[in-house]
């Protein structure tokens, strides 16, 4: 649900004595992608995809520069380079090797501290820089470290990438290890060690959909990568004296404000068109937080709100789990008949 660690983008450098023929063969039997500078082949390429530099001469250091071309191939190196062993394009390819992996982190709080903690770790076998140049120079060996504010679920762009990164002289499978056991304590030294949010959420719906309306909380709450849920289960409120409730109580960990979570969940509870399927609310060291805690924008209707919201939370899902979740609110709007 909360993703700390991701693998970067595979990369592999071919050298070639006829260029034209491995570009059509690349293009022709793998669809690969074309792309003209090593930026853009970073940032569409996500960590199922092999870029392929293409060099007439290959060396330890090979600036992107000198790359003839950038191709970005949906699929893994090592059954890319099976196929081109197995085929009459491999007398066209005189070098192959492959360049450092990339790591990239969800990072919070101060990054220098992030970053020193990792230091820490990996003593006098790193170097830091620009993350642009260390693409640049250092890809013979080793593995490199990216560090984002933003989910890791979604493609992001170059732009949502810390200009500070790491390159470690290290494999990329004992580093990713290493990294996914230490994750936490990283994260957690960025935050200077506070504690996470606890938050209880409390789901109610008259019309018994509980099951949907878990299922559509827990897809908004993954594509956002808000937190972590740490416990569910069933209870009762009581709204008036004698009149006991059901209501689905989830516990949820996060390092976001419970503010923000509130606002969240505002969003969550009206459809377009200003259609209400769900009633949340959201306690924080048990406390109420109430829709009014959250007004922004002098928007004092709740509706409206909600809105407003929404929008923010859809703008910020990648389209797989959007889909999924207008399934799950048309299945529940059945269940208002």
């Amino acid at each position: 649900m909360f993703s700390i660690i991701r693998r970067g983008p595979k990369s592999l450098i071919i050298e070639s004595n006829n260029v034209l023929e491995v570009k059509r063969y690349l293009s022709k039997n793998f669809n690969a992608s074309r792309k003209c500078d090593l930026t853009s082949a970073f940032q569409q390429a996500n960590e199922e995809c092999t870029i392929i530099f293409i060099v007439e001469k290959a060396k330890d250091i090979i600036n992107s520069k000198e790359c003839l071309d950038i191709f970005i191939i949906q699929e893994e190196p090592d059954v890319i380079l099976c196929r081109v062993l197995n085929n009459d394009i491999k007398k066209y390819i005189t070098y192959s090797r492959i360049a450092p992996r990339i790591i990239f982190m969800r990072v919070f709080g101060d990054l220098n501290k992030i970053i020193e903690k990792i230091e820490e770790d990996n003593k006098e076998r790193y170097v830091k820089g620009d993350v642009i140049n260390i693409l640049e120079n250092y890809n013979d060996k080793g593995t490199i470290v990216a560090f984002t504010d933003k989910p890791l679920r979604k493609t992001f762009n170059v732009s949502d990438i810390y200009k500070e990164a790491l390159y470690i002289e290290e494999k990329y499978s004992t580093l990713i290890r290493k990294m996914r056991t230490d994750a936490l304590r990283y994260l957690n030294a960025g935050l200077d060690n506070k504690d996470w949010y606890e938050i209880e959420i409390k789901i109610y719906d008259i019309y018994g959909a509980y099951n949907l309306h878990y299922d559509r909380l827990l897809k908004i709450l993954e594509g956002l990568e808000l937190g972590v849920i740490l416990g569910e289960s069933w209870s009762k409120d009581y709204p008036r004296l004698f009149m006991a409730v059901g209501v689905y109580r989830v516990r949820f960990f996060t390092f976001y404000d419970p503010k923000y979570i509130k606002k969240i969940l505002v969003g969550a509870e009206f459809l377009e068109g200003g259609m209400r399927i769900i009633d949340y609310d959201v306690y924080y060291n048990r406390k109420k937080i109430n829709w009014t805690d959250v007004i922004e924008n002098n928007l004092r209707s709740k509706n409206l709100l909600s809105e407003k919201y929404r929008k923010e939370i859809l703008n910020k899902i990648q389209k797989s789990d959007l889909d999924d979740i207008k399934l799950l609110e048309s299945e529940i709007i059945k269940t208002r008949s």
